[in-house]
């Protein structure tokens, strides 16, 4: 059976250097799920591998698109379906390394391709949220689909006007899409190996990798990129491309952006650990265990 192995976990936990060393051990070669690391030109903010840490090992979706252009999951699962059946055929290991739930997740149950026609567009469903009230199209979503709607609640704005989207513009109710989406690497088994740490010492982390970065020339790096790109472009948006951004264009100081990209980062790995921990397939480390991942990594690709 193939394999495809996934290091993942919250940002600057220490993914990149585990994924390295367990490549080096089981003849792999790395695959990023990294929203951000695929753009040209997002370096430091990114925290993307530099050469001199790759060990030889070879690093796939990276630096691969322009910051103008548009890189979503329906790319990333198309371009990974290219890439790990080529690096199978080579009789290498597969180790995708990233800490983008949505892509990871994706991986293993595949995405829905929703209807380029539009009854109606989300712009108006949110309109009529704002006109009439989140429980007035609750009842609406309850209506059609009681299960989605008895699981998400009242007060989930997004996923109300998500579920009544996929309604109105595919004709399908939003508890059913699991039956018609094909998983992109059917066949295969996944290894799913999560990092974690300690909340306090995750965040004393993130601090000082945010420091490293502000030390290493992220701000330069942001004023580069504004030379040739406007302040819209999608990877501008990331966390600390965006305060560095407001810095820039005079919103506010730096020393307030670094804090500002140093919450942000704690509240972004906050929200990774809550999606990870949904799901109970992952088997959880802490990345300074690496004869423990090592031995049930060699366990699992024996078995």
């Amino acid at each position: 059976m193939n394999r495809i192995v996934q290091i993942l976990g919250p940002t600057g936990v220490g993914k990149s250097e585990i994924a390295v060393i367990m490549a080096e051990r089981f003849d792999g070669e790395i695959i990023s799920a990294d929203s951000v690391q695929v753009y040209k030109g997002f370096n430091i903010g990114s925290s993307k591998i530099l050469e001199s840490e790759k060990a030889g090992i070879p690093h796939h979706m990276i630096d691969i698109f322009q910051p103008t252009e548009q890189f979503n999951v329906n790319i990333f699962l198309n371009l990974s379906v290219e890439i790990i059946t080529d690096i199978n055929n080579r009789g290498k290991l597969p180790v995708v390394c990233g800490g983008t739930a949505l892509y990871l997740r994706a991986m293993i149950n595949g995405i829905f391709i929703e209807s380029e026609t539009k009854r109606i567009s989300r712009s108006r469903i949110e309109e009529l949220c704002n006109e009439k009230g989140m429980e007035y199209l609750w009842n609406k979503l309850f209506n059609i689909d009681r299960e989605y709607a008895e699981k998400i609640g009242k007060n989930d704005r997004k996923r109300i006007i998500r579920g009544l989207d996929i309604y109105y513009n595919n004709g399908i109710i939003p508890s059913n899409i699991s039956n018609i989406t094909i998983p992109p690497f059917k066949g295969y088994e996944f290894i799913r190996i999560g990092l974690q740490l300690p909340r306090e010492q995750m965040y004393e982390m993130i601090d000082k990798r945010v420091d490293k970065m502000i030390k290493n020339g992220l701000m330069e790096e942001v004023k580069e990129l504004r030379r040739i790109y406007e302040r819209d472009c999608s990877p501008m948006a990331s966390i600390g491309y965006k305060e560095l951004n407001m810095v820039l264009d005079n919103e506010i100081g730096e020393k307030e952006a670094v804090e500002l990209i140093k919450q942000h980062s704690r509240n972004f790995a906050k929200r990774q650990m809550s999606w990870f921990r949904r799901e109970n397939d992952i088997t959880w480390f802490t990345p300074l265990d690496v004869s423990g991942i090592n031995e049930f990594l060699k366990n699992k690709l024996n078995g």
